[in-house]
């Protein structure tokens, strides 16, 4: 069968493009540090710490915004990845007084998949989760319970997701999560290798012209 170097070398084209979109390592925000890597301090309000790796957080009471906090855990157990973790609790300590927040939502500026996270329930009481894509269709919805002083994993299935509501099970509870784990896929500039490959496939392509002619 003929060679046909010009498809040779648009097939090859076509696997450099292709291979320029990677899969991003996992980002993983434990609520110790932002996403520059600096510390942050117990009972501060988490909002758009991580706005540098794409997600803001945002916690509503009523509809209305209220604070939540990184904090230690409410049952005073070690967190996943100590010493802090994110709260409902618009007034965080290891009490948790004040009001809570009906909701703790997260939003991310792209689509994400394999998502998961650590959870307190703080009890006997269910936390719901709810995810969306980008024109707020519901895509999974979770509910689970941990029991006292203890973190469950907890793992979702679905895939571009574009928030996440943390739903409390009651106007007075309070709950905690830790470790929100989560991928994206990115594109990334090939690397200057496959450039020097895709340059030596054009110098090929030259040669065999040259000779066919």
């Amino acid at each position: 069968m003929k060679n046909h170097p010009i498809k040779n070398v648009l097939g090859s084209v076509a696997l450099l493009f292709a291979s320029s979109l990677t899969m991003a390592a996992p980002i993983v925000i434990n609520f110790d540090v932002d996403g520059l890597g600096s510390p942050i301090a117990p009972n501060t309000p988490i909002t758009d710490q991580y706005a540098s790796v794409g997600v803001t957080f945002l916690g509503l009471e009523d509809g209305a915004p209220v604070d939540i906090n990184a904090a230690p855990d409410p049952d005073g157990v070690t967190a996943p990845s100590g010493p802090n973790v994110l709260t409902n609790c618009a007034n965080a300590s290891l009490s948790c007084p004040g009001n809570r927040a009906d909701v703790v939502r997260i939003l991310f500026d792209m689509p994400v998949f394999d998502i998961s996270l650590q959870l307190d329930s703080l009890g006997g009481d269910s936390v719901t989760f709810n995810l969306y894509d980008a024109a707020d269709a519901l895509l999974e919805t979770l509910t689970i319970t941990s029991g006292s002083s203890v973190f469950v994993p907890v793992a979702f299935t679905a895939s571009d997701v574009r928030r996440i509501d943390g739903v409390q099970p009651n106007d007075g509870w309070a709950w905690a999560m830790d470790d929100l784990t989560f991928s994206r896929a990115e594109a990334s500039v090939p690397v200057p290798s496959t450039l020097l490959l895709f340059g030596l496939g054009l110098l090929g392509l030259g040669i065999r012209v040259r000779r066919t002619r």
